[in-house]
């Protein structure tokens, strides 16, 4: 090369700075990119600022029970019983009143307006009669069982001592008996006595005044025979018959030979039943309270009352239902747990001893 050909010397300084600060671009501006966070892969979450934090929420909303269809409600409530019961014993002006019974005040009525612990939540025993034997309390004894299956179910669900007093005549008579021997139940014989009004009809099942001895035991051991695992007696009406010494002496010979203690249902005031169970050594109780004599809501509520102030003050009192629709509901939605302490079966509140008697039938007086 020529010396006009040669580059000056000051260019070539200058070239020579221009590729000696490319090269140091191409090394140390990756490195520098590589050192800081690559800002385009974070996301943010989007909020909705006009929105309140509260409103964005999802908030489960309340059940409508408007809209409950009629099967939830047969299940929230009880079922109501369309049939009711058949037969039932007269009302009579002459009821008598109970010497154990206590009187109501105000005070015991405003009792019953407390709400008490439902009975249902308590849980059936294998055997309804309470563990402590007691010589006092209330004594629950349904009348008239034999038409209604599903009352008497409804009644033995509740778990308590009652006693059943089935009907001879009534078509369901050996099935009602079965079942409630079958949870642990008392089981009687509700025989049918010849009223006080002549115009109530009888049946060949009742006892009435015209009858001979014989014909009164033969009737009542017809009847004993409708009805299995019998251990009492309760009469059915017998207003009449039971005001008469004889007819209930012959009646109580019966019992005192099968063994069978009798409950005076104290249809009539002048009663003589109590008397000849003492004298022909019968257990025998009497009808303290009818729980429904009057079918309404303030009446039963009423009468469970004085029943709970009769057994707080350890005296004995008898009380008589009917399985009437209303009646099974009182009894299912009314009852409470502290009720239950205080109900006894029926066998705890005889007066005297049945007797263990092999005497025969002739023997008697």
């Amino acid at each position: 090369m020529s010396e006009k050909e040669k580059l000056p010397f000051w260019l070539g300084v200058v070239l020579g700075m221009i590729l000696g600060m490319s090269a140091v671009l191409i090394v140390v501006v990756p490195q520098l990119d590589r050192d800081q966070p690559d800002h385009e892969q974070i996301v943010l979450p989007t909020v909705d600022v006009e929105q309140p934090l509260l409103e964005q929420a999802k908030v489960a909303e309340p059940l409508d029970v408007s809209n409950s269809t009629p099967q939830q409600e047969q299940e929230q409530q009880p079922d109501q019983i369309q049939l009711d019961y058949v037969g039932g014993d007269e009302k009579t002006e002459s009821m008598a009143e109970p010497v154990v019974e206590a009187k109501s005040t105000k005070d015991d009525l405003a009792l019953s307006a407390k709400t008490d612990e439902p009975l249902k939540v308590v849980k059936a025993q294998a055997k309804a009669e309470t563990a402590v034997k007691k010589s006092y309390g209330i004594s629950l004894v349904l009348d008239d069982v034999g038409y209604d299956l599903r009352a008497v179910k409804r009644i033995l669900a509740l778990s308590v001592p009652v006693a059943i007093s089935v009907l001879p005549e009534s078509p369901f008579a050996r099935e009602a008996a079965t079942l409630s021997n079958q949870a642990g139940q008392v089981v009687m014989l509700h025989l049918p006595m010849q009223p006080g009004d002549p115009s109530l009809q009888m049946t060949d099942d009742f006892l009435h005044e015209n009858m001979k001895k014989k014909d009164i035991r033969d009737t009542f051991l017809r009847d004993l025979a409708k009805v299995p695992f019998v251990e009492g007696v309760n009469n059915h009406m017998g207003s009449k018959l039971t005001q008469l010494d004889k007819p209930m002496d012959w009646v109580m010979q019966v019992c005192r030979e099968k063994e069978l203690f009798f409950v005076d249902s104290r249809t009539s005031a002048n009663s003589v039943a109590a008397k000849s169970a003492k004298a022909m050594g019968v257990a025998w109780a009497s009808r303290s309270i009818f729980l429904d004599h009057e079918m309404t809501l303030d009446a039963m509520k009423h009468a469970w009352q004085r029943a709970r102030n009769c057994a707080k003050k350890k005296l004995s009192c008898v009380v008589i239902a009917h399985p009437r629709a209303k009646t099974v509901a009182f009894l299912e939605n009314y009852l409470s747990k502290e009720d239950a302490k205080y109900m006894v079966s029926i066998k705890h509140l005889l007066q005297g001893e049945v007797l263990n008697s092999s005497i025969s039938a002739a023997a008697l007086p």
